[in-house]
């Protein structure tokens, strides 16, 4: 029997997967795919993230990032920071590290098959895999945020709580320089309620002699984000000159936690849990976060015979739900003002702030979190409202300069 089984090889997989094989447990990690592979992901690691992994290596970066670039219709803003604040990173370069990391820590492997089905008892979860069933004191998932496996454990997501993205790698001969851009795209056309999300937004991340664009967004058809990417497709074009593209990849973002991550002995972590966050879909942060919070959770409950309760859900109130409920928060407020306000105006506001600039400086680098982000912005917010009134940004394809 092992200590712990872990499905998914992702960040928030592999990182458990570490900790506990760090620690001395049994450890089998089992992935769908064969590695190294490909995922819809930008890349963008904060520095808050990339922290949390000590021995991250150098030669997984593919671009320094130093800043923000605001992109609203015909005008952009853009905020610098002395200090590196991100890097970007293939994921499939990333993830391979990370598996090879717990494998070298002790953990086992399986990639290349599917975990079919986990049953819980109470002395033991039972886990199939392709033909073979295997048992473990405890059972991860860190399948992503479409986990079948989640579902049958800890019940369907909510309602509309998963956003839809889409990506493309852009190959360009100029320099794309070191500042992730964020483009400010339109609100759902439905009309605005408190409960409403963030309004679509698309991205472009530098990358050696490339670009990873997309589009996010919930309630928007298909049709509107594609031409939205195209728009930021040849806006990039204009600026570094596009040799060649790769294909549209598609994936969805958790935008909710799930009411339930937990049981006896299985633990939801990182998308499959539904942490991101839901101001900007970050999930890098979180997935590792809720992997090492996991991992050590199950050491716990297997050395010290602590309780999964105790031990993961106690975590997660102290480490993660607080930031995710203040994010959440500032994505419910803003998504509310798209119906009154023009959103490139509010953006533009609240981003040519210095106080404001500084605090996200400090938040992407660790050193504060959402909570204090929030705080900031929130006594910006009634100046932003009233400056930027009217002339709300309709559901409409953008149009970018450079």
């Amino acid at each position: 029997m092992y200590d712990v089984v872990i499905s998914g090889c992702g960040p928030a997989g592999s990182n458990a997967a570490y900790k506990c094989a760090a620690s001395g447990l049994k450890v089998l990690m089992i992935d769908k795919d064969p590695f190294p592979r490909k995922k819809c992901c930008a890349g963008g690691l904060l520095e808050r993230a990339s922290s949390l992994v000590p021995d991250f290596s150098s030669s997984l970066i593919e671009k320094e990032i130093y800043g923000a670039k605001f992109v609203m219709g015909n005008e952009s803003i853009e905020i610098k920071s002395d200090t590196r604040v991100a890097v970007t990173v293939k994921r499939e370069s990333f993830d391979t590290f990370l598996l090879n990391r717990a494998v070298d820590a002790g953990a086992e492997s399986i990639t290349g098959s599917r975990v079919l089905k986990a049953v819980e008892k109470d002395d033991r979860v039972n886990i199939t895999y392709e033909n073979e069933t295997v048992s473990s004191k405890l059972f991860i998932v860190a399948e992503g945020a479409s986990s079948r496996v989640s579902n049958s454990l800890f019940g369907a997501p909510l309602p509309n709580s998963r956003a839809i993205a889409i990506s493309q790698n852009l190959n360009v001969d100029d320099d794309p320089g070191d500042c992730f851009v964020i483009y400010t795209i339109g609100r759902s056309p439905q009309k605005p309620r408190l409960r409403d999300r963030f309004p679509s937004y698309g991205w472009a991340f530098p990358r050696k002699n490339q670009v990873n664009i997309g589009v996010g967004g919930i309630a928007y058809p298909t049709d509107y984000l594609k031409c939205s990417m195209d728009k930021i497709c040849k806006n990039i074009d204009s600026q570094f000159h596009v040799s060649s593209s790769e294909d549209l990849t598609a994936h969805p973002i958790p935008y909710s936690v799930r009411d339930k991550v937990y049981t006896k002995r299985c633990m939801a972590i990182g998308d499959a849990a539904g942490l991101a966050s839901p101001l900007s879909g970050e999930g890098f942060t979180y997935a590792i976060l809720s992997g090492l919070d996991a991992g050590e959770a199950a050491v716990d409950f297997i050395r010290h015979d602590v309780s999964i309760s105790d031990a993961y859900g106690k975590r997660l109130k102290t480490d993660i739900f607080p930031y995710l409920r203040s994010s959440n928060l500032a994505a419910r407020l803003i998504a509310l003002s798209a119906g009154f306000c023009n959103i490139p105006s509010l953006v533009k506001e609240f981003s040519s702030d210095a106080m404001i600039q500084k605090t996200c400086i400090e938040y992407v680098l660790g050193k504060c979190d959402w909570t204090k982000l929030f705080s900031v912005c929130f006594k910006r917010l009634p100046t932003a409202l009233t400056t930027s009134f009217g002339h709300p940004l309709v559901p409409e394809p953008p149009v970018f300069n450079s």
